[in-house]
């Protein structure tokens, strides 16, 4: 995806980017403090929200190619099983029970298959978010910030998801996160965002080393530099 001179309004809060290149060969990362514009691209991104000026080049990925797991997960008043095959049934796509049982046994909630999942832990509902996202088999993921509400064998098997699909289904990730350290053996490229601009994309060595002071700033703070 290829964005040029992209421009809108959200209350009095300003989103703008000039030139940003999502590569679908690579995996990458919006990065940049709390209200930075980092979820705020994501749902452009979606066309959640309009834009006022500027355009975005799809390159052919149409808008079922494209999906977002969120922090807090929307979750219909259904079982988990409901849940999870929802984004089949829209895109009218067939079901494949022995794969929803194998991530439910994954992420060890088999045992919740036919509970209602507005009835689970927050951890246990993200898991739900991410098995739903899996299972539709998008060629471009948004995570924003969807490994935060989990423990540490839940990170290492996303972790462990994400490169295997990027490898062998040439899948396309985006992380959001606020914190290098959780997600720099993932990712390919990052996109610094400071107060609803976009301000850089490099690799890591390229924030490490940037003149730039909001980015410097921000570097200062993260605990692997």
């Amino acid at each position: 995806m290829k964005i040029f001179n992209v421009q809108t309004k959200l209350a009095d809060f300003y989103f703008s980017i000039e030139n940003l290149e999502i590569e679908q060969n690579k995996i990458h990362a919006l990065i940049g403090a709390n209200g930075s514009g980092k979820s705020t691209f994501a749902k452009v991104l979606m066309q959640m929200i309009s834009l006022e000026k500027g355009n975005i080049d799809y390159q052919g990925l149409q808008s079922q190619d494209i999906i977002l797991a969120s922090q807090k997960p929307y979750l219909l008043r259904d079982t988990v099983f409901a849940n999870i095959i929802y984004p089949l049934k829209i895109r009218h796509y067939p079901i494949n029970i022995e794969e929803v049982d194998y991530y439910l046994n994954l992420f060890g909630i088999f045992d919740k298959k036919n509970v209602y999942a507005r009835q689970l832990s927050s951890g246990q509902q993200q898991k739900i978010s991410i098995i739903r996202t899996l299972i539709a088999k998008p060629k471009c993921i948004i995570f924003d910030e969807t490994l935060s509400n989990l423990d540490i064998e839940s990170i290492s098997i996303v972790k462990n998801l994400i490169q295997n699909l990027h490898i062998k289904e040439k899948t396309c990730f985006i992380l959001i996160s606020h914190q290098l350290s959780s997600i720099s053996n993932l990712v390919d490229k990052y996109h610094f965002f400071a107060k609803g601009k976009h301000i850089i994309s490099c690799e890591l060595q390229g924030l490490v080393n940037s003149p730039l002071e909001s980015v410097k700033q921000y570097m200062a703070l993260q605990s692997f530099v």
